[in-house]
């Protein structure tokens, strides 16, 4: 399986709803999600914490769209849009960078650009 066919099995996995399989199949174990410019996950029991308490506050999940993507020499890209409503966070409508830095076959990190 090549880079470019993890990256669309991954995104495919996400836009079904399958998050935290997604991690399960592709997250290293060591790997580090980056938000912001701060570390917001260390491993990924943390990083699918994380995911986990996000997603207990959503009410309605209005839209997931690829916009692009891009694979590199050990680095995938995906630019998403997302709309969705949260009890705490509001009426959310935003694009985000997805990008992972993969080592073995795996996910080392996955960093975040989000316009909102």
């Amino acid at each position: 399986m090549t880079l470019e066919d993890k990256l669309i099995d991954l995104n495919n996995m996400i836009l079904k709803g399958e998050i935290l399989q997604s991690m399960d199949k592709y997250y290293h174990p060591d790997c580090v999600v980056i938000e912001k410019n701060d570390v917001v996950a260390k491993g990924l029991q943390q990083a699918k914490d994380r995911e986990s308490s996000v997603f207990e506050g959503v009410e309605a999940w209005l839209k997931s769209e690829i916009k692009s993507t891009a694979v590199g020499e050990n680095v995938t890209m995906t630019e998403w849009h997302f709309e969705y409503k949260h009890k705490e966070y509001g009426h959310k409508n935003f694009d985000q960078v997805a990008v992972q830095h993969w080592k073995d076959g795996k996910i080392m990190s996955d960093r975040f650009y989000a316009l909102y």
